[in-house]
């Protein structure tokens, strides 16, 4: 079967595809053939190193297909199922995955990150992790799912505990994750403000549903303006140290500024006091825990959410898709086909 190996780390150019033998199936496990399958930038990170993986590696996290073999003892899952998948593989029998906290699991595999990935025709999973596809999205926009949209939803509504009504910023609209929590937000009845330094950019959040689109620079005046001086409850900020000064500023006594990654560098400066004195928060996540997963495909399915997919990348040009995305100028998920 054909893959997408990475055998470097100098970035898109260390990608390429290569040949491994069709997997079986053991007791508990099937193997799904790959309609579609997803980037995310944790996957450009690791062509940089950004963790080395031994190699060759097969990288992605996101992945939806057709189960075409199931192991010994499997009768949740049948051949011929569409699935997604739970981006996630754990040991299921530690007291947190016994408790439902799937990410505090000490062998938590990210697929791609840890394990063999999704870049590649087939791939055998636990049965536990296949979940059916939603039926009203196409196999593109079902790819697009899993990694980003279950981050999202955690991020939101687990750790930041947002509710209807609260505004919430979006900094630099556009990836995966922020347009993923434009479109959950607005489901779950927050008030959303998106920025970016893109005209184009600005208008499709408006298109999505947020109530107000700001440029990038010097964002936080705006913000105020058009929360009537209150600021917003949360602002979502994945790019780091380039906005989060801008993103301090816009927010309300007892806002919270929520992360799950940093575009523009890993590290920053506080000015602690600005912090304590307006009772704010900062809050990290990543990923999501199994239940959360199930939350977040009955959001899709109870409000017919559909992810915006940028390009589709044949699995041969794979290179192509990783630079596309690195370059960042998408909007929306860059996907590969099988």
């Amino acid at each position: 079967m054909r893959v997408l190996e990475l055998v470097g780390f100098e970035g898109p150019r260390s990608l390429q595809l290569g040949e491994r033998p069709e997997p079986r199936p053991g007791p508990g496990e099937v193997r799904v053939r790959f309609r579609n399958m997803a980037l995310n930038h944790l996957d450009v990170f690791i062509t940089r190193g950004l963790p080395k993986r031994p190699l060759p590696a097969i990288l992605g996290s996101d992945g939806a297909g057709i189960v075409d073999a199931v192991g010994e003892g499997v009768d949740s899952v049948a051949v011929g199922d569409e699935v997604v998948l739970y981006p996630i593989v754990t040991c299921r029998e530690c007291a947190a995955c016994q408790a439902g906290q799937e990410v505090h699991c000490p062998k938590m595999a990210i697929l791609g990150e840890h394990t063999d990935g999704t870049f590649e025709e087939q791939l055998v999973v636990p049965a536990a992790i296949c979940h059916p596809r939603p039926a009203h999205l196409s196999w593109e926009e079902t790819a697009a799912l899993p990694l980003a949209w279950l981050t999202a939803w955690r991020l939101l509504f687990t750790r930041g505990g947002l509710q209807s009504g609260d505004w919430l910023v979006l900094v630099g609209i556009g990836g995966g994750v922020a347009t993923a929590c434009l479109l959950l937000a607005r489901a779950h009845g927050l008030r959303v403000i998106a920025t970016s330094r893109d005209a184009d950019k600005r208008q499709r959040a408006l298109d999505l549903g947020a109530d107000a689109a700001l440029p990038s620079e010097a964002f936080s005046k705006a913000v105020q303006e058009v929360t009537g001086g209150l600021g917003a409850r949360a602002v979502v900020d994945t790019v780091g140290p380039a906005t989060f000064d801008e993103s301090i500023r816009s927010l309300g006594r007892e806002g919270m500024i929520l992360t799950v990654g940093a575009t523009s560098g890993p590290k920053l400066e506080l000015l602690l006091p600005r912090m304590w004195f307006r009772h704010l928060a900062l809050i990290t996540s990543t990923m999501g825990n199994h239940s959360e997963f199930r939350a977040m495909l009955d959001d899709v399915n109870a409000h017919q959410l559909r992810p915006p997919v940028d390009r589709v990348f044949p699995l041969s040009e794979g290179a192509a898709a990783f630079a596309h995305l690195e370059a960042g100028d998408q909007f929306g998920k860059v996907v590969l086909s099988g």
